[in-house]
């Protein structure tokens, strides 16, 4: 099998090395991830998964933020925690602090986006597993599943304390996510505190609340993103994006900053210099001249758009179609390597 993978009893583990959004969505396809590249990063991006009994746990790290959408498998219930990160995760545009816990359930959408520098350790359970556990301990719990939203859990530090503290004796330190075997009771201790947090907001005396994460200003982000997309092909001013925002310039520049860190200009930007990847990739060599795609999405200075181009994806556009993918990794091949037949 290609890529590093180990076989314990009950426990198994695998690394695969990220180079590109393209290894992103392929690793994560059963979240249907759509992962967009917002800022520069350097060194390696990497996912460590695990699977110990019904329990699934991945630990992704990364460098250069990034936006992720998706949506959870039907009928599973997914918990996010930060594992080292350098600044907050944005869920829905909200910030969400070290010790917040992302929730969605089955079938719910996610929007995330990350720090420069992040590391995070995904959840996965089926929603019957956690529905049981829940029942049995507070009658009336179950209400919770129906969430059809993103979820932030708060005020639970000390479960979230317990949660990486016992992650990481299962599975082993993040950076090195083998060696070890995952103790026989892991699976147990793990789903009681994951289920003990979930329900810390249904116990009156303490201070963790589950809420929806909403931020005030993302209608206005939302409308004019939709309006961005379908139309990054077109010369847009800031005052078209203005009229679909149906607010000041002044709400618009700062709606953006505050979901995504930019300027609603600087993320059309980010946004066409995305597609121009995308399909570079995507029309075969010969096909299109890669000046023909940059122009086409508004990019007139080519000595602009290369330099912007490399500072976002770390290499060159022409590079884009023939970047030879590292075969190797101290830790394993990449997704796209170990997708190959044998």
């Amino acid at each position: 099998m290609d890529g590093l993978e180990h076989q314990f009893i009950g426990l198994r583990l695998r690394r695969v090395l990220l180079n590109n959004l393209d290894d992103a969505e392929a690793e994560f396809a059963h979240l249907r991830l759509k992962p967009q590249r917002l800022g520069p990063g350097k060194g390696a991006s990497w996912t460590a998964s695990a699977q110990l009994g019904q329990l699934g746990f991945r630990v992704t790290s990364g460098s250069g933020q990034g936006r992720v959408r998706g949506s959870a498998p039907d009928n599973a219930v997914l918990m996010q925690i930060d594992m080292g990160s350098d600044g907050p995760r944005r869920v829905a545009g909200r910030a969400i602090d070290r010790d917040d816990i992302g929730v969605v359930f089955g079938g719910a959408e996610f929007d995330l986006v990350t720090a420069r520098h992040h590391r995070a350790a995904l959840f996965s359970l089926p929603q019957t597993v956690i529905m049981d556990a829940m029942v049995h301990r507070v009658p009336g719990a179950e209400r919770l599943i129906n969430a059809q939203a993103q979820l932030v859990l708060t005020g639970c530090a000390a479960q979230v304390t317990r949660i990486r503290a016992l992650a990481s004796e299962a599975f082993g330190a993040v950076d090195q996510p083998f060696g070890r075997h995952a103790p026989r009771f892991a699976y147990s201790d793990i789903l009681d505190t994951l289920v003990g947090a979930l329900l810390s907001p249904l116990h009156r005396q303490a201070a963790a609340r589950l809420e929806v994460a909403h931020y005030q200003r993302l209608p206005i982000v939302r409308r004019v993103e939709e309006f961005m997309r379908s139309n990054l092909a077109e010369p847009l001013t800031l005052r078209d994006l203005c009229g679909v925002a149906r607010a000041s310039e002044r709400a618009v520049e700062y709606a953006f900053r505050d979901v995504y860190g930019v300027g609603a200009k600087q993320y059309l930007r980010i946004l066409r210099l995305n597609q121009v990847r995308r399909e570079l990739h995507a029309v075969p060599a010969g096909a299109a001249m890669v000046t023909d795609i940059a122009y086409r999405y508004g990019f007139w200075h080519l000595g602009h758009f290369s330099t912007a181009y490399r500072r976002l994806f770390g290499h060159a556009p022409r590079q884009t179609r023939g970047l030879v993918q590292a075969n190797y990794h101290p830790y394993g091949h990449s997704a796209r390597a170990a997708r190959r037949p044998n």
